[in-house]
Formats: C-alpha cells, sequence, structure tokens
C-alpha cells in the first residue's frame, strides 16, 4: 500500500483513505462479492478494465485476470472520444457468483452493445461465458451501454445510452436510451411495463451508474447531461425522464455544471455510522485527463441525504476530493467490507489506474462526532461510540 497516493486526496472529517491497489489498465466498475470468503485467496471483488479485461482481488488484494481480450475491435486509446468504449458495467449474480458484464463489439462496422454472463469455479478465472442481450446499437463515443443491477426481483436492469441519437430515448421500440429489465436469461419478463419489451423506462441520454435503495426496492441511476444538469433519478416502471429536451423531468437532484456523474451506491451495509445510512455516494468524474484539481468541476465523490420519500435532497457535501497535479479521477465506486472502495480511472502520472478505500479513522473519531449535528441527529455522539465500539475501533 502507497501512503503516497493518499497524500492526493481531501477526505471527509472523522475519515481516512488507503490505497488499495495500483497499475490497472482504466479500471472502470467495481462489483462486490455478497458473501467473500475467510480465505486470503478467496475472492473479494471484480473490476472492469476498459479495454477488455475483467480482474478478480482476492481478500489479500491479489489481482487475478479474471478474464482478457473481451473485444473484438481494436480502442482508439482516444479520450475523450471514441477511446471511451469496452467493458463497462459489472454486477455478480448473489446465488451463483456469475458476472453479469456489459461491453460493446463490432459487426458488420457497426458499433454494438451486448451483456455477458460469465462463470467461474473458483472465481479467479472465466470458465465459461454466454450472451444474453446483444444487437443493440451504440457507439465508441460514450451514451453507450453502462450499469448493469439485478434487482430485489431477481431480474436484470441494464442502464443504455442513447448512442448519440437522442431522438431514440423516446422510442420504446429502439433500445436505446433507456433502462431494460430482463430475466438473467435474456428473455423478456411477463409483467413489465411494455408487453413482450424489454423497455422498463426512458428518455435518458447518457445513464452510468446503478443502484438498488434496500429501504424502497427502487433502482437510482446517474444520468449525464449534455453541457448541464447532470443528474440523479429515481427509476419507476413506465418512466419518461424527458430526453431529448428537458433532464430535469422525473429527477430528484441535478448539477447546473455538468460533472460528469459516473458511479454511485448507498451506504445501507453498516460501513459507516449509523447517521450515514441511505446517504447516497456519487463519483463525479469531471473532464478527461484533466489534470490537477478543478475548483467545483468533478474529480470528487460527494455524498447527498435524501429526504424520507427519496423526492428531494436534505444535504450534500463534499465526500473525497483529488488535490495532485495528475489526471486522477474517481469512476467505479461500491461499498465493500469495512468502507467505501473506488476506482481512480486515470492515476496520477505513470502510475496507472488505482482503488482507494475510504473507512473511519479511529484516530480522528472526535472529528466525526464534532462534526455531528445534534439537533438534526439526536444522541449523534452516543450512537457514533456505540457504531465504534460495535465494531471494534474503540474499547
Amino acid at each position: 500500500m502507497s501512503k503516497e497516493h493518499t497524500n492526493y486526496w481531501w477526505v471527509f472529517p472523522g475519515f481516512k483513505i488507503e490505497h488499495i491497489l495500483s497499475g490497472l489498465d482504466l479500471p472502470v466498475n467495481i462489483a462486490f462479492v455478497p458473501e467473500p470468503g475467510n480465505k486470503d485467496d478467496d475472492p473479494l471483488f471484480y473490476v472492469t478494465e476498459l479495454y477488455g479485461q475483467i480482474k478478480s482481488v482476492t481478500n489479500d488484494y491479489a489481482v487475478h485476470t479474471y478474464a482478457q481480450n473481451l473485444l473484438d475491435y481494436e480502442p482508439s486509446h482516444e479520450f475523450p472520444g471514441t477511446g471511451e468504449s469496452g467493458v463497462i458495467g459489472i454486477c455478480v449474480e448473489p446465488q451463483t457468483g456469475d458476472l453479469f458484464v456489459s461491453m460493446l463489439y463490432k459487426e458488420n462496422d457497426e458499433t454494438k452493445a451486448k451483456v455477458v454472463r460469465t462463470s467461474s469455479k473458483n472465481g479467479l478465472e472465466m470458465d465459461s461465458a454466454e450472451t444474453v442481450i446483444d444487437n443493440i446499437p451504440s457507439t465508441f463515443m460514450s451514451h453507450q451501454i453502462q450499469a448493469v443491477t439485478i434487482g430485489p426481483d431477481s431480474k436484470l436492469y441494464v442502464n443504455i445510452g442513447d448512442g448519440g441519437a437522442a431522438g431514440k430515448s423516446q422510442d420504446v421500440n429502439d433500445l436505446r436510451g433507456k433502462i431494460l429489465r430482463l430475466n438473467q436469461n435474456g428473455s423478456v419478463p411477463w409483467d413489465n411495463p411494455y408487453p413482450e419489451n424489454p423497455v422498463y423506462a426512458k428518455g435518458l441520454r447518457n445513464p452510468f451508474g446503478g443502484v438498488w435503495r434496500n429501504s424502497d426496492n427502487h433502482l437510482y441511476i446517474s444520468d449525464n447531461g449534455p453541457h448541464k444538469d447532470d443528474r440523479i433519478a429515481k427509476i419507476k416502471p413506465y418512466g419518461n425522464y424527458g430526453w431529448p429536451g428537458d433532464m430535469r423531468k422525473g429527477s430528484l437532484f441535478w448539477w447546473h455544471h455538468t460533472q460528469a456523474p459516473t458511479a454511485m451506491d448507498f451506504m445501507q451495509g453498516g460501513q459507516f455510522p449509523p447517521q450515514f445510512n441511505d446517504h447516497l455516494f456519487v463519483a463525479l468524474f469531471g473532464n478527461t485527463y484533466n489534470e490537477g484539481r478543478v475548483e467545483g468541476k468533478g474529480k470528487r465523490i460527494v455524498k447527498i441525504e435524501l429526504n424520507t420519500q427519496a423526492t428531494a435532497v436534505n444535504s450534500y457535501d463534499d465526500f473525497v476530493i483529488y488535490t495532485g497535479e495528475g489526471p486522477a479521477s474517481p469512476c467505479g465506486l461500491a461499498f465493500g467490507p469495512g468502507g467505501l472502495y473506488f476506482s481512480d480511472l486515470h492515476g496520477e502520472k505513470g502510475s496507472g489506474g488505482n482503488i482507494y478505500k475510504v473507512s473511519v479513522d479511529p484516530e480522528k473519531l472526535e472529528e466525526l462526532i464534532d462534526y455531528g449535528n445534534e439537533d438534526q441527529y439526536p444522541g449523534f455522539w452516543v450512537e457514533i461510540r456505540e457504531w465504534a465500539r460495535s465494531k471494534g475501533i474503540t474499547d
């Protein structure tokens, strides 16, 4: 672990940041094993690398190549531009440990998107793969297939960008600009909003992130706007989220200035004190390869507290901010054992992509307690102390 890397990041009071991995090749998204084993060499999480690899990371943070050469084309490496394509979304099927992965491919000079399901006996190396859905029109310039998630109904949900054809987002007979809902074998569930149609919601532009909130069993997504109005939306069946045109339609929250929101996750597993329960953490990528810190423009993770009905935002705070001089920027993000993990796509100059972990710092617990609002959270001090004792952070 490199302490030098952590010097490039500011973190919320009462927390610490640890450098877990480096040398990754454009690590896009992170997916944790729901119930990891106890052995050092048991898989802990998986990472998609944009240009055709999936890495399996074990409990001892050893990195294994789970799959490689997944692309049937040579990426242009142009950022921003046609190099923003490849292997992107990933989630773990909780019963089998199989992976659902979204990616692009070429067919007769056409760019298309698909989701594949991979299997492995040991979780370290892929044994087989089968296509779940394919033949989705796409583009190499962002706006493509992205997050894949499994809902509480055990159905597969897939985020599809508009492929650069904005008008298709309103056409329910076209899969672009949509959230799709599928059975895990790729068939269409009988109870989908549109009969014999995988479309679950429409009117989206470039929906990168997706996460399920356990307290209301709804999918929340991040969606990138054209020049303004990047947003967070709560997805409902039949939902029309306004694109092309009004990016604020159906939105829970939006940014007036573009931030490029990518992955996101709710704190709902007890990794942080109870006052952070159900807070939404969102990676704001910012400008591609923009070096150094940019005030108010991406290169950070934000913490958003929703109201009880999840219809509005109660609070918004910076949680992690990049302070270095390189092109580093958060991309993937997921809660796992003991904290919040995120991928830094570009890393410091020459270091390659990184994985970091943010957790409560026992030496800075007083900072966290002092930050608490006793009026808003009665018993804040007591609850944090009790939480810290239950986690073995304090005696």
